[in-house]
């Protein structure tokens, strides 16, 4: 299957900002934009992926194309730390952490690592399980 990867990242954005709106500005294009791109994905794949609901979330099939939108975007990042050696490639990793263990211990043991941005998402352990499900971190 060939997916654009303008449509992929059109999704995870979607996925990521919580709404197309916030999609838009995360990839400083219209909103209309996202919505075409995200409605030509689902086109393609021929099954509706995102549920326009505040915050948007993905169908069972938009988890499995998110699964490949993150992985396009890792390969993305390692092709160019390879083609460019010297520069810093900074890896964003989504997790999910509940409050208690953001509150205590979870900073102290990812304020060392280095070359990696973490996209935290604060959630209870049954919404965290859905969330880790989807692909989404």
């Amino acid at each position: 299957m060939n997916l654009p990867e303008d449509q992929l990242r059109a999704l995870a954005a979607v996925i990521d900002g919580g709404s197309f709106e916030a999609a838009a500005r995360l990839l400083s294009i219209t909103a209309s934009a996202v919505s075409q791109r995200v409605k030509a994905l689902e086109n393609e794949v021929g099954r509706v992926l995102v549920v326009r609901s505040k915050p948007a979330r993905l169908t069972p099939s938009g988890s499995i194309v998110m699964r490949m939108a993150r992985q396009v975007e890792s390969l993305g990042r390692e092709t160019a730390a390879a083609l460019h050696p010297g520069v810093q490639v900074v890896t964003t990793i989504p997790l999910v952490v509940n409050a208690d263990s953001l509150a205590t211990w979870f900073l102290d043991a990812v304020a060392s690592v280095e070359g990696v941005a973490f996209d935290i998402t604060r959630e209870d352990q049954a919404h965290s399980a859905a969330l880790l499900r989807e692909g989404t971190v």
